[in-house]
């Protein structure tokens, strides 16, 4: 099975790859089935930081579709997309919550299936920094963290969670959660 990762970051690579792992264990006619991963950075409009839940989507099936348009033979492409967005509901009102979280789209050439992480709430420190300051969340978490690379480790979520859920972990989550539909034959009968 070959599949295009839209993506260059380690820790979106190695998500997938436990991810497949994962799958593979879990439904046996993809158990004598080979992976293999093409790798490569794909580009969209949506902005290196993506501050809505409609731009974290947008990037992630953005990303697999192009991915899908470039590499020859793919069974599926794959892209990752994380962000944070706003929440407003009424029985919070007038409290707008801010949240972290990944989205996965997962391509085959004519349909795709959307997978996300769960959303873990901001502190408003780092809220006022991305939404009024306009920084990036990676050099926000550099410094409240007092690390450097912090995305392309443990991630935001690691740093937040004290490694409970690290960036690797939630794209994971995500990438399964996507692929569910096009592996589990017992999904379209329910």
């Amino acid at each position: 099975m070959k599949i295009g990762i839209g993506s260059l970051n380690k820790t979106k690579v190695e998500a997938v790859k436990s991810a497949c792992a994962k799958l593979q264990q879990t439904f046996p006619y993809l158990q004598n089935q080979r992976f293999e991963f093409v790798t490569m950075g794909a580009r969209t409009p949506i902005p290196d930081m993506p501050l809505s839940q409609e731009q974290i989507i947008d990037g992630a099936v953005l990303r697999a579709q192009y991915v899908f348009k470039q590499v020859p033979d793919l069974d599926y492409a794959i892209g990752l997309e994380g962000g944070t967005f706003p929440l407003t509901t009424p029985a919070l009102s007038p409290d707008v919550l801010y949240f972290l979280q990944n989205w996965v789209y997962v391509y085959n050439g004519q349909t795709g299936s959307l997978g996300s992480s769960p959303a873990l709430p901001l502190p408003g420190t780092i809220v006022r920094q991305l939404y009024e300051e306009r920084r990036e969340l990676a050099e926000v978490i550099d410094e409240f963290s007092g690390r450097h690379d912090v995305r392309s480790n443990q991630g935001a979520f690691g740093i937040l969670t004290r490694q409970l859920l690290s960036r690797t972990h939630t794209f994971e989550i995500s990438v399964i959660n996507a692929f569910i539909p096009f592996l589990n034959p017992d999904y379209a009968r329910f």
